[in-house]
């Protein structure tokens, strides 16, 4: 089966509601679904082509959803974890995240580790109510609303940062405490950051 641009994941996650992130899914043309978020997903009103997971949380028998299931049964991963790791095995390599950032901390930290884990082998992009989440490599350039809220983590305290179109400049720096990099505002319509390895983005929502 071959599917179709732009590709969704879709957690067990509460439902979106930033208008924002709603009108994306509609931009969605093939919905990944992890165990229960394929329920989550047809209460807003649209089709899962595939569910994910160990399947334990799904509420209907699985003949009733009408598309393709895929029991993913290694309990040492998570169910984000085996549902991107047979996307890359499908041989996509782009994939937007909804639904993986809520309830517990424990949960929401490991999905950002897994997001990182799996960004040298596809582009990824998490979508919360709050902000967008990308990992980064590379120089990378963003779209913004002047004053929009940006914050900058890195997980490597020798990775140097460049930016530009931020309010609080970097040059070929490191941040030097974890919190050095939260809350940065852009200046521009858009702005860019340029790490030396892998770098977290946040975009608050205006």
């Amino acid at each position: 089966m071959k599917y179709k641009l732009p590709y969704a994941l879709f957690g067990n996650g509460p439902r979106p509601t930033h208008p924002m992130i709603k009108n994306r899914l509609e931009s969605m043309n093939t919905f990944f679904c992890v165990d229960g978020g394929a329920d989550k997903l047809i209460t807003m009103g649209y089709t899962p082509d595939v569910i994910l997971g160990d399947l334990d949380s799904m509420e209907k028998k699985k003949s009733l959803y009408n598309c393709k299931i895929v029991s993913l049964e290694d309990q040492s991963k998570n169910d984000l974890e085996k549902s991107i790791s047979w996307c890359v095995n499908q041989g996509i390599d782009e994939l937007e995240l909804f639904g993986f950032s809520y309830g517990r901390d424990d949960h929401h930290l490991a999905n950002l580790f897994i997001m990182k884990d799996f960004s040298d082998k596809m582009k990824m992009k998490m979508y919360t109510d709050r902000s967008l989440v990308l990992c980064i490599n590379k120089h990378s350039t963003f779209p913004s609303k002047v004053n929009q809220t940006v914050s900058i983590f890195t997980f490597n305290k020798k990775t140097t940062i460049t930016t530009t179109g931020l309010k609080y400049t970097l040059k070929n720096s490191p941040l030097t405490s974890p919190s050095q990099g939260i809350s940065n505002v852009a200046t521009e319509s858009s702005f860019s950051v340029h790490p030396t390895d892998w770098t977290l983005i946040i975009i608050n929502h205006m």
